[in-house]
């Protein structure tokens, strides 16, 4: 079971061109300890280790435990820690900060 985790991680993490240092800082893990997940040495891997790593490679838990997982969403590492800051703050909040970060896009985009 590890081993799939371990194999999804690793293909999710590619997928979003994202580094295992990326990870390890959107889920608050140790680069070591990703790196034992991704190879499978880890005896157990907690529920909340987990949801932590599916939270911050935007995948479902389930998506992780899958023998043939699939992913649909591909967004870079930035995007994606973007994403993971505003799904911290209250709808009517991440709604604001979104439409005062796309202002600041569209008023580059002018220049």
């Amino acid at each position: 079971m590890n081993k799939t985790i371990g194999k999804n991680i690793t293909a999710r993490r590619h997928q979003l061109k994202m580094t295992q240092e990326q990870l390890a800082e959107l889920s608050n893990l140790s680069v070591n300890y990703i790196s034992k997940i991704e190879r499978g040495t880890t005896p157990k891997i907690s529920a909340k280790t987990l949801y932590q790593l599916a939270k911050s490679l935007n995948v479902s838990m389930e998506n992780l435990l899958k023998e043939k997982a699939t992913y649909k969403i591909n967004i870079g590492p930035y995007q994606q820690q973007l994403e993971t800051y505003l799904n911290q703050y209250p709808r009517e909040e991440a709604e604001q900060l979104s439409k005062s970060i796309q202002k600041l896009l569209k008023s580059q985009l002018t220049k």
